[in-house]
């Protein structure tokens, strides 16, 4: 059997800019999270207010999707409650006499 020689990945370039510094990416993160917790946005016109809106976006969305649920929810309790409160008898079995 041959053994095949191990890949190393690569190692970033610290000049390469494709990679944003850990201090941006801290910062973006911090900025969605804010928006998503109903924080104050920044200054106006700073370019971190893009993921502060991003961040309440996702709140938005969020909080729509739990009253949907919400609703579905006491929909389905109702209807469920409604049917097994009944006094008669759905359905007959082939056996009983309709």
């Amino acid at each position: 059997m041959t053994k095949l020689p191990r890949m190393t990945p690569p190692h970033p370039d610290p000049t390469d800019r494709e990679y944003p510094d850990p201090e941006t990416v801290l910062a973006i993160r911090g900025a969605i999270t804010t928006g998503q917790l109903g924080g104050p946005p920044g200054q106006g016109g700073h370019w971190l207010n893009e993921f502060w809106r991003i961040g309440r976006e996702l709140r938005d969305q969020s909080e729509s999707l739990q009253g949907f649920q919400g609703t579905a929810r006491r929909g389905l309790l109702t209807t469920t409650t409604r049917f097994l409160a009944t006094n008669e008898p759905v359905f007959a079995l082939d056996s009983e006499p309709t």
